[in-house]
């Protein structure tokens, strides 16, 4: 399971026990007590299983969690007394206390992370926008460019992953068995702790040579590959909602595929001319 998938189960949980806790609050007010014993027998249990949830999460992707969401993870911990002691309080002190800390938590963690996808996509798209103004304005750029063309798509993989990571980008392809491979060495990208020490974000990229005549072939070409990524997102590090495909050409395409979003995930297609002769906006 990603880190992503079980997040969202986390959350979703969460939310069925504020729901319950609300419910709750409505039935019980003017009652005095909790006469059928509700926390006891079912918030309660259900608020220290969630904590624990947290807690085996934290475990398990700390060492790719951004430093301020593993902040926010550890806030929330530190009140491991509130949500572990035996039992919870029946007149609602105790409940009162960790619905309230969850919903908090909650709303602080996902906006920390939602947070760094947006940024790392800005970031993406600044690099890309950045190469293609580059070709243009400086020659000693275009050149290598255009012996990257002739060479073929692993010269442009290697020089485009090259620019990408002067940006905090570190860029990777997808492999048949769904592992990361990087454009540089050409081999699997197994160290991520260089990774995460040198780049803002590790991106999943596809790159392809293309002209107007096979335009088609090799966009769909390009997306089946990036459609093999199958490995569990780090969180908050990679970018895990776009995925990019690089339609390297000489002159501008001027019908480029528009983006395709399947299981909340988009592919984004990017046209870099290395030699353009068609008048355009960038």
């Amino acid at each position: 399971m990603s880190w992503r998938i079980e997040w969202k189960a986390i959350s979703d949980r969460i939310e069925g026990l504020l729901e319950a806790g609300r419910l709750f609050a409505q039935l019980w007010i003017g009652h005095g007590s909790d006469h059928k014993g509700i926390i006891k027998r079912e918030l309660a249990p259900h608020a220290r299983s969630i904590f624990q949830d947290i807690k085996k999460f934290k475990g398990n992707y700390e060492s790719s969690l951004p430093p301020t969401a593993l902040a926010s993870i550890e806030r929330f911990l530190s009140h491991e007394n509130n949500f572990m002691a035996e039992p919870i309080r029946s007149d609602l002190d105790g409940i009162k206390f960790v619905l309230p800390c969850l919903a908090s938590f909650r709303s602080e963690f996902t906006f920390q992370l939602s947070d760094i996808q947006a940024v790392a996509k800005r970031v993406t798209e600044r690099a890309f926008e950045h190469l293609k103004r580059s070709i243009i304005a400086d020659e000693s750029v275009k050149s290598r460019w255009i012996e990257a063309f002739k060479s073929g798509e692993t010269a442009c993989e290697k020089l485009g992953a090259a620019h990408l990571l002067l940006h905090g980008i570190w860029a990777f392809k997808a492999y048949a068995a769904g592992e990361r491979t990087d454009l540089i060495l050409g081999e699997p990208l197994m160290d991520l702790a260089v990774v995460e020490s040198t780049a803002e974000a590790l991106v999943l990229t596809e790159w392809k040579i293309v002209s107007s005549n096979d335009l088609v072939a090799k966009a769909e070409q390009a997306l089946t590959q990036a459609k093999l990524y199958g490995e569990g997102s780090l969180a908050g590090f990679e970018l895990a909602e776009y995925r990019y495909l690089v339609l390297v050409s000489e002159d501008i395409l001027k019908e480029m595929p528009g983006d395709i979003k399947e299981n909340e995930i988009t592919y984004r297609y990017i046209n870099i001319p290395v030699n353009r002769k068609t008048p355009s906006k960038l």
